[in-house]
């Protein structure tokens, strides 16, 4: 194993990228000029062979050359046309060397303007792949060069991105984890020992702190098998707005006293074909988010036809949702207000986990924030 490390850390090394990167430059100076020079050559060639062709016929017309034909060879010319034409094989050689030192500055300036922003890209990458996740690239050459720069600064930009919420969520786990394995520990302890005893109450705390793990493992696990597409789906008929009450329902049983929960349907029936559970689960997120967040006030939950499609919107008297964080609380892992949800609970996958359910039925979701926050969905009803 250490034979092939030392081996492709040689063929890694700065001065192996360098020559890498010089023979980059040299293979388009050379290809350019090659190119350059042979058009050069071979158009002036063929203009010399017409050239000599024209002349003679020319003379021949005049009478001045005992030629039978054309393209006899310069032997039957006079000394006077042979100097036009080795002054016109001259004139191609001169030719021939301005246009390769034009050709050769051109290609160096066309080289080192391809190779430059590759290198930089080079030195990009190779900085990302170092973990260092604010690099980036400036665009500059030509356009498609530039596209790729761009493009790998968007890369960037979401891999920096998808690293802060992969930080914030272990820092999230542990922060959940961390009171309810400390209170079973400490309770399991002192149990062991004797210092307690393990009465009903006892009993009940321990279980509420093993729910609250297992609620967080199985939140974890939904949001892996949301994101690899491997959802199960039972689709079936069924009315959503009788969804929708059973929904308001629920969630007035569970929002802070003073808070109303209302239902507004702007048909009587709105019929969808989708896995039922699922969408109660999408729901039961959505109301969910607006029930920590609405301390006073109300929470509506309203339903209505737009053209083929249904839409579904949850709306709360919260604090609604800042603009910067608009567009990611979809994303995995993405809580607005990290402060206020240490208290609320949750590790930010229930709305990434709600995208994906929606998506998966051909609908998308939306959120936009006026004196409070609305989180909905849009679902294609049946024709």
């Amino acid at each position: 194993m250490r034979p092939r490390r030392a081996h492709k850390s040689a063929s890694d090394s700065p001065e192996r990228r360098s020559r890498r990167g010089s023979a980059l430059v040299l293979q388009a100076f050379v290809s350019i000029v090659v190119v350059s020079l042979l058009s050069v050559l071979i158009t002036g060639v063929i203009a010399r062979q017409e050239l000599a062709d024209s002349f003679s016929a020319y003379l021949d017309r005049l009478g001045t050359t005992e030629m039978q034909g054309r393209g006899m060879g310069r032997i039957m010319l006079g000394a006077q046309e042979q100097a036009f034409l080795d002054a016109v094989d001259g004139g191609i050689m001169v030719s021939a060397v301005i246009a390769f030192a034009i050709a050769a500055l051109a290609a160096l300036l066309i080289a080192r303007g391809l190779s430059g922003p590759l290198h930089r890209l080079t030195v990009g990458a190779r900085a990302f792949s170092a973990g260092d996740f604010s690099h980036r690239v400036p665009a500059g050459g030509p356009a498609e060069v530039a596209d790729l720069a761009d493009a790998f600064n968007e890369m960037a930009d979401s891999v920096s991105r998808s690293e802060e919420l992969r930080r914030r969520m272990v820092a999230d786990v542990a922060h959940e984890l961390r009171n309810p394995v400390a209170a079973l520990r400490a309770q399991t302890e002192a149990i062991a020992e004797g210092v307690l005893e393990l009465d009903e109450a006892r009993a009940a705390s321990l279980v509420e702190d093993v729910s609250h793990l297992s609620r967080l493992v199985e939140d974890l696990q939904e949001l892996s098998v949301a994101e690899a597409g491997q959802l199960r789906y039972e689709r079936v008929e069924f009315d959503l707005v009788d969804l929708l009450s059973r929904e308001r329902d629920r969630t007035a049983s569970l929002v802070s006293p003073g808070v109303s929960v209302i239902l507004e349907v702007g048909d009587p029936v709105l019929r969808i074909d989708a896995d039922e559970s699922r969408i109660s689960q999408v729901i039961r997120n959505l109301t969910g988010n607006a029930t920590r967040h609405t301390l006073a006030g109300s929470i509506t939950i309203a339903a209505r036809q737009e053209a083929a499609s249904v839409v579904v919107e949850v709306r709360d008297t919260g604090e609604g949702i800042p603009e910067a964080d608009m567009p990611h609380i979809f994303e995995r892992f993405y809580r607005a207000d990290v402060a206020r949800a240490a208290h609320t609970g949750g590790i930010g996958v229930g709305l990434a986990v709600s995208r994906r359910i929606i998506q998966d039925h051909g609908g998308e979701v939306f959120a936009r924030s006026d004196g409070g926050a609305i989180v909905g969905f849009r679902l294609p009803l049946i024709g």
